[in-house]
């Protein structure tokens, strides 16, 4: 196993829960794309530690609203990829446990 570094170290579950929700909201009133602010979003994901189903369909997402954005696709389509990404980070906060130490 890797040891973590403090980028993607695991958070402690409430501020895990804060950021995933920080997250949400800026995937909810998004309209363009930062790399700093992309970087931000996957740290947060990767802060779940270990991949499950979820964080890559998360991150699957992310990639799909973003590039959208990018590459000036129709607003519909924008908005699609939008709402699945908010379905897949509303899914990760809900499933959400704390891990036992």
């Amino acid at each position: 196993m890797v040891a973590a570094t403090a980028d993607v170290a695991p958070l402690p579950w409430r501020d895990h829960l804060a950021a995933l929700g920080a997250l949400r909201r800026g995937v909810a009133i998004q309209s363009s794309v930062d790399a700093a602010d992309g970087i931000r979003a996957r740290r947060i994901l990767f802060s779940l530690g270990q991949p499950s189903g979820d964080m890559l369909a998360a991150l699957d997402a992310l990639d799909r609203f973003e590039r959208a954005i990018v590459e000036c696709d129709d607003p519909s389509t924008i908005e699609m990829r939008r709402r699945n990404c908010l379905v897949i980070l509303d899914r990760l906060a809900a499933k959400g446990l704390p891990r036992a130490s």
